[in-house]
């Protein structure tokens, strides 16, 4: 049986890049059922330019900006689909991206989510996202970040799906609820990924659903911004949803590495790192009492989980990806 698709896109100032977003889906081989654009309080021309151009989509005005996490999960609210399609409005898909998001799900009824393949706007053979990997010290990459496209090969099982570009059943979601929203933005679809992971639903990559990425247009790479809140919900990912027996198994590779990004950013004068670090221990109580519920609900075991965890990646390696990013995401600002 055909899944209703509904694809989610939040936006916040963005409106040259939501067009592009949105002309791309008129382009797909199979058309969603539905679109809703969720404008967190934008200033510029969206709101006046979408029913112009763009007819066929819902817009969902918010007042003010609610972030990804609470912007996307106003979408969903209201959004019809049993299949749930997330882009960033920074994204531009290829034309059998929702096809290749959506058939993995009608396929097997134990995934509950699918992530895109993402490449680089200003290097279309290079990967920015084949979904989430995460690692023994806490840590979560996009898998296969900077790797040739050429080189991810066929389907595959992958620990969780990047949001900027992903599909999810609507009953993975009604189960483990959606993202976030005290995280604001970034690193919401980890911890997504995981309460899926804890409840025994499956995640895989379609490597044949593509879609192009203007990295971090809306923040910025490496802004101020970006490196507070990645720094805070870091912490509230690992607080919330990994495992006991995980978390005593990994405490002193998840301190070291707190130890050396804090040292890091001492050294480097990156206060809103260190900023986020204290934000996240501020917040750890209400975290704790949420990871009551995550950790009560699970029904895989550790061990199982385990699997997933890759062994942490040198300092060295973090500080060249980190590197690698910004230069390969400064090339979209052009292309």
């Amino acid at each position: 049986m055909s899944s209703v698709t509904s694809v989610v896109i939040v936006t916040y100032n963005g409106w040259p890049l939501l067009r592009a977003c949105l002309a791309s889906l008129r382009e797909q081989e199979r058309q969603p059922d539905e679109i809703i654009v969720v404008d967190n309080g934008s200033r510029d021309e969206t709101r006046a330019r979408l029913p112009v151009e763009f007819p066929e989509v819902r817009l969902v005005a918010s007042q003010r900006n609610l972030g990804f996490a609470a912007g996307n999960n106003l979408g969903i609210a209201w959004a019809r689909g049993d299949v749930i399609v997330l882009l960033n409005n920074d994204t531009v898909a290829e034309p059998g991206c929702i096809a290749g998001l959506v058939a993995p799900l009608e396929r097997d009824p134990a995934i509950g989510a699918v992530a895109a393949t993402m490449v680089f706007a200003g290097a279309r053979d290079v990967v920015a996202s084949a979904g989430i990997e995460v690692f023994e010290d806490g840590l979560a990459l996009d898998r296969g970040l900077g790797r040739p496209l050429a080189s991810l090969g066929g389907p595959r099982p992958v620990f969780g799906a990047s949001a900027g570009a992903a599909a999810y059943r609507r009953a993975a979601l009604h189960d483990v609820g959606l993202f976030p929203e005290s995280f604001f933005m970034y690193l919401e679809d980890v911890d997504l990924a995981w309460r899926l992971r804890l409840r025994g639903w499956e995640a895989v990559h379609a490597p044949d659903a593509i879609v192009r990425h203007r990295y971090s247009a809306s923040s910025v790479e490496g802004s101020a911004w970006k490196r507070r809140l990645l720094a805070r919900n870091r912490m509230w990912v690992i607080v919330r949803c990994v495992p006991t027996p995980l978390l005593r198994r990994g405490a002193w590779r998840v301190l070291q590495y707190e130890l050396l990004a804090s040292g890091y950013a001492l050294a480097h004068r990156d206060w809103p790192a260190l900023h986020g670090r204290w934000s996240g221990l501020v917040g750890l109580r209400e975290r704790l009492r949420e990871r009551q519920a995550i950790q009560s609900a699970a029904v895989v075991p550790p061990e199982r989980l385990a699997a997933w965890l890759r062994p942490p990646l040198p300092p060295r390696e973090l500080v060249h990806l980190r590197r690698v990013t910004a230069e390969l995401a400064a090339l979209g600002t052009c292309g």
